[in-house]
């Protein structure tokens, strides 16, 4: 027996300590991955979300209203080359040629009103990403909290299963003893046959969840949650994220509106000349310079359609908020009528665990003393397993209820 254990210990050391010795000579260790926290796996189903890249087009549209409001130019500048001569005509040796460039400026308030626009656009574009953060952390809480339920169900199936087993067992010691009939045994042995049964289904409901998750996040880990939380003793307030961004909506519709006003007049031009000229064969060249400013006369109906538009969208924006904020509010009702409800469900499944274990365990004792048949210990421990069951999904659901309504405020778990 000793020769043998040497032998497997030798074993042992043999594949076991030979990574570990080359990790330690390579001067390495082997990766550790931990699980990741809860903001982790938040910003990581961000990354995954179709309107991740919205958010980034936004901040680009912005940054690109901005290097615009930055230029001293209203426009883009041109050039202009022109050459005249007579020489199919009097061919009198006539010549002249001429180059211009021309820069558009702003009009008083233009630029202005288009570093506001730049900058509300920006605003909501880091408003929107906020605001995604805050509904993927509502989607992540939720499959964890399914996660928890399915979890828990696997868990207390499991022990039942193992508990139908052993009882499994001493009824078949009894019936083996004559203490009791072979017909206990079939029907403890259906008890234990629908326990596993139980304990299958809820192992499928559990994978079905686990894929639900890796679908969302793309991790394989499912991060802890706080413990013990308490609902929040807080309004709805504008820095909402959701109302946020609907404010910063109102803004950005109200620069674009400002800004489509400016833009009824168009851009002045300044254009500067360089001439060289003759006027015949036995004149010399001259070179002079120009300057030339246009100033166009703006109406209001050229951008009639276009000020329309952005007064039409501003409007929009304006119900969009309040639209919001009435959302909210019934939300808010309903999850602290949840809330309440699933405070009292607790209480009572409390009490209603506490009873069916007391009953199970009399059962259990009249059944072990002879006192009693088996067909009301299998009830007793049904209702027990059931009422269990009840109590831990109960007391699952109020913590959910909490997150809901802590989330609902506009709290993102970190």
């Amino acid at each position: 027996m000793k020769t043998v254990f040497n032998h497997q210990m030798r074993a042992m050391y043999k594949f076991s300590l030979k990574p570990l010795l080359l990790a330690a000579l390579l001067g390495t260790a082997p990766p550790v991955f931990a699980a990741p926290n809860l903001g982790e796996a938040i910003q990581a189903a961000v990354q995954r979300h179709p309107q991740f890249q919205q958010a980034a087009s936004e901040r680009a549209l912005g940054k690109g209203y901005r290097q615009q409001a930055d230029s001293w130019l209203g426009g883009d500048p041109s050039a202009s080359l022109s050459y005249y001569s007579d020489r199919v005509g009097s061919d009198n040796g006539y010549r002249e040629m001429e180059a211009a460039v021309s820069l558009p400026l702003w009009m008083p308030g233009q630029r202005d009103a288009r570093q506001n626009l730049a900058q509300a656009i920006s605003a909501q574009a880091d408003a929107s990403m906020a605001l995604l953060r805050w509904q993927v952390a509502g989607e992540v809480l939720e499959l964890i909290w399914s996660l928890r339920l399915v979890a828990s169900d696997e868990e207390l199936a499991d022990a039942q299963w193992a508990s139908a087993r052993q009882l499994e067992k001493a009824v078949e010691r009894r019936v083996g003893a004559g203490e009791l009939a072979r017909a206990d045994l079939l029907m403890v042995q259906q008890d234990s046959l629908s326990r596993e049964v139980e304990h299958e289904n809820t192992r499928m409901a559990r994978d079905s969840a686990t894929a639900a998750w890796q679908a969302y996040t793309g991790l394989a880990e499912v991060p802890a949650l706080p413990a013990g939380q308490l609902p929040l003793e807080k309004n709805l307030g504008i820095s909402h994220p959701l109302l946020q961004r609907e404010q910063l909506r109102v803004a950005q519709m109200t620069a674009r509106r400002n800004d489509s006003r400016r833009q009824r007049q168009s851009a002045p031009e300044v254009t500067l000349y360089a001439k060289r000229d003759r006027g015949s064969a036995a004149d010399s060249f001259g070179n002079s310079l120009g300057a030339e400013i246009s100033l166009p006369f703006g109406s209001k109906y050229s951008t009639a359609p276009q000020v329309a538009e952005s007064e039409a969208a501003l409007a929009r924006a304006r119900m969009g908020l309040a639209a919001a904020k009435r959302r909210l509010e019934l939300k808010q009702v309903r999850i602290d009528q949840e809330l309440q409800r699933s405070q009292k469900a607790l209480a009572l499944a409390e009490r209603q665990s506490q009873l069916a274990d007391t009953r199970m365990s009399m059962n259990q004792r009249a059944f072990d003393l002879g006192e009693s048949d088996l067909f009301l210990l299998l009830q007793a421990r049904s209702q027990a397993a059931a009422a269990a069951r009840n109590l831990t999904r109960t007391r699952i659901e109020y913590q959910r209820a909490v997150s809901r309504y802590n989330h609902l405020l506009g709290e993102i778990p970190q």
